[in-house]
């Protein structure tokens, strides 16, 4: 591939990336709801449930957010009761991140609004294409995984 397909294929990659971005809402300013908490709350209670008791420093890996950030809206998930900090009897320097029972229930109703809406977009995909399209993303994430960029 000559230098100008490159170009052309990066850019084309770019402008389907933004358009995915925009469309599933990502760009939302931080203060922006998704069910009653910050789009950035929505993705810790999210990650919270999928890893068990996370550490904030596994929780700020897996985000991608630094430790102040994600320490300030941990905060806010503790004072609406949606999750404990539990610092451990053996590392004061650990603390593990639970959800309480409320925010079990919190997840699980935008656990249930995000499947629905996931399985509108699946159903406008073909049936016979569905592994196809995450067989795809999980290479861009794969890659992306592996690539040192910003």
């Amino acid at each position: 591939m000559n230098n100008v397909e490159v170009g052309k294929e990066s850019y084309q990659f770019r402008q389907m990336l933004q358009i995915l971005i925009r469309r599933f809402g990502l760009l939302e300013k931080e203060g922006a709801q998704c069910c009653g908490v910050s789009l950035i709350q929505s993705h810790i209670l999210f990650e919270v449930q999928r890893s068990g008791k996370p550490s904030l420093n596994e929780l700020s890996s897996s985000l991608g957010l630094d430790n102040s950030t994600l320490s300030r809206h941990i905060q806010g998930l503790v004072e609406r009761n949606l999750v404990n900090r539990t610092p451990s009897s053996t590392d004061r320097r650990y603390i593990a991140i639970t959800l309480t029972p409320e925010g079990e229930r919190y997840e699980n109703d935008i656990a249930g609004q995000m499947n629905v809406y996931i399985q509108e977009i699946l159903s406008n995909v073909p049936q016979d294409k569905r592994g196809q399209v995450l067989e795809s993303i999980d290479l861009i994430l794969e890659a992306m995984q592996n690539s040192s960029c910003c």
